[in-house]
């Protein structure tokens, strides 16, 4: 039978890579961020004309601010329609803007204990007319989305900074006069990973398991 210190020895090395295993070991976190449309508890905004908190129109061919879309008129039922977590936003609550660029961004943070690799955001979009590019933090994804009249996926996997990153949907309105143009932001979600150290209660507690287990050995001796 190996001897009380070789017992001992084992039940050491057997704790520190226990601890090591924990502290490699990844956590997912959300991300808070937003569809288009929604109040700071993720509901559908009440009202038509209201302003969205969290999507700014940064570019636009006129002074404007992204509102929501009364849904009771053109360009509705030819729209997507509205659900309980996300609302069309535009320039105007009739929709009606000027022909040209738009830009809507939305931000969102990324704590300094992130894994910077792991971060990803990810939904769908669609827009009036179409989408041109999906822009994080000024960099191109080259994702488009081609439909007012169905959802299209998109996914951001990289060029993520820590602390506030911006999320940017560029559209072009048609060029022929003022005419509807939006867009609708659905199941956006991010996530990122952390390492968590290890346990100041774990470490105890397994010391003193150890120095118990020795105490108890040597008594019997």
């Amino acid at each position: 039978m190996p001897s009380l210190r070789t017992r001992t020895r084992i039940l050491s090395w057997c704790f520190c890579i226990a601890v090591a295993s924990v502290a490699t070991v990844a956590t997912a976190v959300p991300i808070s961020i937003f569809n288009t449309g929604v109040d700071p508890s993720a509901n559908a905004i009440v009202g038509n004309g209201v302003a969205d908190t969290h999507y700014s129109l940064i570019v636009q061919p006129g002074a404007a601010t992204a509102v929501t879309v009364d849904p009771s008129n053109y360009p509705f039922p030819f729209w997507l329609a509205n659900n309980a977590g996300s609302r069309w936003i535009g320039p105007a609550a009739d929709s009606n803007g000027p022909a040209g660029n738009y830009v809507y961004q939305t931000t969102f943070n990324v704590p300094s204990n992130a894994i910077l690799s792991s971060v990803n955001v990810s939904g769908d979009w669609a827009t009036d007319d179409p989408g041109t590019d999906i822009r994080i933090n000024g960099a191109s994804t080259g994702q488009t989305s081609p439909s007012y009249g169905a959802l299209t996926p998109f996914s951001v996997t990289g060029g993520f900074v820590f602390g506030t990153n911006t999320l940017d949907f560029y559209i072009t309105n048609a060029a022929f006069g003022t005419n509807p143009t939006g867009l609708r932001v659905d199941h956006i979600v991010g996530t990122y990973q952390v390492v968590p150290e290890p346990s100041t209660a774990l470490l105890i507690g397994a010391a003193s398991l150890i120095s118990t287990i020795t105490l108890r050995r040597k008594r019997s001796l």
